[in-house]
């Protein structure tokens, strides 16, 4: 399994990129080695979400509500569907049909540790832009950027009217998506950590 990777947009936020196939939730503290810590009231490894297929099924560690009905058995996640692991309310989301990568937010004033603006549960691809099926809602970009898996390797596809350079050279290919490496055009600035 590996840790998830933050993506830093400038003017847009932080999201981290879990691309396992399983993802442990659980309460932010020194040494807890879950992949998405939360601050607040939360057992220290509250649930697993596991991508199943083009599905993702949450299974609870500990009891789990749904629209106020607990369980303690999987659920297949649907979009838009909220649940509360213990005080804390996330929703999930999949804003385009043709992908199966997700979003999770945390709602109410819990904050995800590091600061994120929320979890992206990568399928096959992840779309970037303003559009309402975009993966990541950049609200000021006129262009959508995606990135897609190519067996391990991740990829970054600009549209070539975006303008954008990585390294000082103006980028027309697919480049991999590497840590450290800086994306920037004219709407567009982004950062693998």
């Amino acid at each position: 399994m590996t840790a998830p990777k933050i993506l830093w947009i400038d003017g847009v936020g932080s999201f981290a990129l879990c691309d396992s196939p399983e993802v442990s939730i659980g309460q932010a503290y020194p040494g807890n080695s879950v992949d998405l810590a939360i601050r607040g009231d939360i057992s220290r490894n509250a649930a697993v979400i596991q991508r199943v297929g083009e599905d993702h099924v949450l299974q609870p560690t500990q009891t789990v509500e749904f629209a106020g009905t607990p369980t303690d058995r999987p659920v297949l996640l649907a979009d838009g569907m909220r649940f509360n692991l213990g005080r804390i309310e996330l929703q999930y989301s999949r804003p385009s049909k043709l992908s199966a990568t997700a979003r999770l937010e945390l709602l109410g004033n819990n904050r995800w540790q590091p600061l994120l603006t929320s979890a992206i549960l990568l399928g096959e691809s992840c779309i970037l832009g303003a559009g309402s099926g975009c993966h990541i809602r950049c609200p000021d970009w006129s262009e959508q950027v995606t990135l897609f898996r190519n067996g391990e390797q991740w990829f970054c596809r600009i549209p070539a009217t975006a303008n954008v350079k990585l390294n000082g050279q103006i980028v027309r290919a697919p480049v991999p998506l590497q840590v450290g490496q800086r994306i920037r055009g004219d709407e567009i600035s982004m950062i693998l950590e």
